[in-house]
């Protein structure tokens, strides 16, 4: 084979970045064997179609074969990002679900263009469906993950049409979030002077078309090369790709998003101040306060996550799904409230009552005497058997600050200081308060979001002997998926933002929040383990925050050797912390395994049911402070001994039944809770997963 000089080389490989290596008339199977011998000293990643990569077959001696196998096969692996930070910048429990269905839908758009005749989806395990199809089936949970894999047979479609077909792949995803943006922003704007034109087209052209970093590659399995080899060798070039991918400078002008905080707000001329600017987004939260509050201004990214509903509603394969009124995800103070709220399923009289309750708040009036936009919210789907949703009201107007005279001017543009409205208001306050009279407490405020990623999953991918284990690991996430969405949903109060594959994100009520965690644990699929991580935070706290620190925690299980671990932090509205990272399961003294979730659960039960005071806890701390003193990294120098006596004692006074012995539940609870102390890394760790089992119980209603 002829040798190419490296200058042509190099001018070579620039006229390809730049026009698409169909249009190079030098031979690309020289160029790469060239480009290879090249780049193997400088160790720069071989980059295609400017985020792309195709790697063709080498032989043993590393140069690139003109013979092709009498059965070829191909792995594409395409991927969309960016994907945290899209979908937590969000300040409404519908931006967090909508930033997962957006990315999900774009994923199921380029499956669609690459599945055919020859071509198999290994992952997400979508089997011969298309992937609409198979999605319809729960088509109101984002299901699919950001990355899919498939393989080609060589006999069926050849290197060149797989090239083709991830490229067309790659332009409908973006040409689709374009039109979704495209639709949103003739929505948003129909009330006004038309878009095109303006200063918002500006925005637009800058912000939407390149938004989303999508990579893909190809390569060409090598003779007699084993399947888990193959795969790493393709996760290893994709890994490439993003560690030089491709940057373009952008400037934002004036006020930032106020999702995101990045990049600007739309608005109609170049250079108008703030306050001109602000102008159009303060009558468009008049028009649409569904989709904006007041003071809020969003740049085009941002509008389309919060206006996908329209799109999803009028223009998307699942139209007809959504339909007139689709559902809308609950609020995290719905979420908080839902515990309150599912007492009334075995109390009619209370139902009653607070069916008069939603009644009269929706009787409320905004200061131009039109009725206030109060929307229907659905309850957490375990609730809706006996909440309908036109019988339901947001969690919110369940606390007594929510009548506050400004936070209802400013949230639904209510004038409290009117005679009548006050009356109105009254009367909603006399009906809260019955309700809480009626239920004996007042209903929780604090909630729980939980993150969970499999462990290990590439080097479990990389242990798969061929494409039919790795297909059927598979399709046991994607059943685990499946699995989840009726643990969470149905079996408990909780709402699933994302379920796709080994990870998966969802809000929970407090009282189900142990339940839930012990269940999505043990039902992950048994060739790996997972991890979670979990933030418990008032409802008020801000939504962006309270998933970053869900993930956060779960970065820190990760960390834990041999993972399996959990991670929780404790946001009180007070402004403490408290966090503990431990493994699921500890071994006592004897040998046997202690689930951490069981023996918190068996606690929660002791002070729930009011066998042990909920002072013990802070007697337990208060007795240890003054030996730690500063050093909050304390364990080992504490004798065991002392801290076993210490805390059965505690534990003897706080025990309700005076003169009498602990029964052999509460013994057995108590000797678990103690076998499991010296497993955390610190005692200020332990100390921490008491005091966040006592909140729960205290929070549980």
């Amino acid at each position: 084979m002829e040798i190419i000089p490296s200058e042509m080389v190099i001018h070579a490989w620039h006229h390809l970045l730049s026009s698409g290596y169909r249009r190079l008339t030098i031979n690309i199977y020289q160029l790469s064997h060239n480009f290879c011998r090249l780049i193997r000293t400088t160790k720069t990643p071989i980059i295609l179609k400017k985020n792309n990569l195709i790697l063709l077959k080498t032989s043993s001696n590393r140069r690139f074969s003109m013979t092709e196998n009498q059965s070829p096969r191909f792995m594409l692996m395409f991927t969309i990002g960016p994907v945290q930070s899209f979908i937590e910048a969000a300040r409404k429990t519908e931006d967090l679900w909508m930033g997962s269905y957006i990315l999900s839908y774009l994923v199921a758009t380029a499956m669609e263009k690459v599945q055919s005749d020859g071509v198999e989806i290994i992952y997400p395990a979508i089997g011969t469906e298309s992937p609409f199809k198979f999605w319809k089936k729960n088509f109101a949970t984002p299901s699919f993950p950001n990355l899919f894999l498939a393989i080609g047979d060589g006999v069926k479609v050849s290197q060149d049409s797989l090239v083709e077909r991830a490229g067309k792949a790659e332009d409908a995803a973006k040409s689709e979030f374009e039109s979704m943006a495209k639709r949103v922003l003739d929505e948003a704007f129909k009330a006004s002077l038309p878009w095109h034109g303006t200063y918002v087209q500006e925005i637009y052209n800058r912000q939407i078309p390149d938004f989303f970093d999508i990579y893909w590659v190809i390569t060409e399995e090598k003779t007699e090369e084993e399947y888990g080899k193959w795969y790493a060798r393709t996760a290893g070039n994709l890994a490439a790709i993003k560690n030089c991918r491709t940057f373009k400078q952008m400037s934002e002008f004036g006020r930032k998003c106020s999702l995101d905080g990045i990049r600007e707000i739309l608005h109609k001329k170049e250079n108008e101040s703030i306050d001109d600017a602000m102008e159009w987004w303060d009558d468009f939260a008049e028009r649409k306060r569904q989709f904006c509050r007041p003071k809020e201004a969003l740049c085009a990214v941002s509008l389309t996550k919060r206006m996908g509903m329209h799109y999803l509603k009028e223009h998307s394969k699942f139209s007809e799904e959504f339909g007139d009124d689709p559902p809308q995800f609950p609020s995290t103070s719905e979420v908080a409230t839902a515990a309150f709220k599912e007492q009334l399923r075995c109390k009619c009289i209370v139902l009653g009552i607070y069916t008069d309750f939603v009644k009269e708040v929706k009787k409320l009036k905004d200061r131009n005497g039109n009725p206030a936009d109060i929307p229907k919210i659905s309850p957490l789907p375990k609730s809706s058997d006996f909440l309908q949703r036109e019988n339901n009201i947001d969690g919110e107007w369940l606390y007594e600050e929510t009548y506050n005279d400004s936070y209802l001017e400013r949230y639904y543009n209510i004038d409290a200081k009117k005679e009548k409205t006050q009356i109105q208001i009254q009367t909603c306050k006399k009906l809260r308060s019955k309700l809480v009279e009626q239920l004996e407490g007042e209903p929780g405020k604090y909630y729980a979001a939980i993150a969970l990623d499999g462990d290990n999953m590439g080097e479990k991918n990389r242990e798969a002997k061929d494409k039919e284990e790795h297909a059927k690991r598979s399709n046991q996430l994607m059943k685990y998926a499946n699995k989840v969405r009726r643990t969470v949903e149905e079996k408990h109060l909780g709402k699933l933002t994302y379920a796709g594959g080994d990870d998966l994100l969802a809000l929970a009520n407090l009282n189900d929040l142990l339940p839930i965690l012990k269940k999505l644990r043990k039902r992950f699929p048994k060739f790996t383990r997972a991890s979670a991580g979990v933030c418990i935070a008032h409802h008020k706290m801000p939504l962006t925050d309270v998933i970053r620190h869900a993930r956060r925690m779960e970065k820190e299980a990760k960390k834990v050797d041999r993972k399996d671990a959990l991670g929780i932090a404790l946001y009180k509205h007070s402004g403490n912390v408290s966090q503990v990272v431990t493994k699921w399961e500890h071994k006592n003294s004897d040998g046997c395994k202690l689930n951490v979730i069981d023996i918190g659960k068996n606690l929660v039960n002791l002070l729930e049911n009011d066998e042990i005071s909920k002072r013990f806890l802070y007697t337990f701390r208060d007795a240890f402070a003054k030996l730690i003193g500063d050093d909050k990294n304390l364990m080992i120098e504490l004798p065991s001994e002392l801290v076993d006596k210490e805390f059965k004692r505690i534990i003897g006074r706080a025990y309700k039944t005076k003169g009498q012995e602990l029964d052999k539940r509460s013994q057995r609870t108590v000797n678990q809770t103690l076998d499991i102390w010296t497993n955390f890394n610190t005692f200020t760790e332990y100390i921490n997963f008491l005091e966040i089992i006592t909140f729960i119980s205290r929070e549980s209603k």
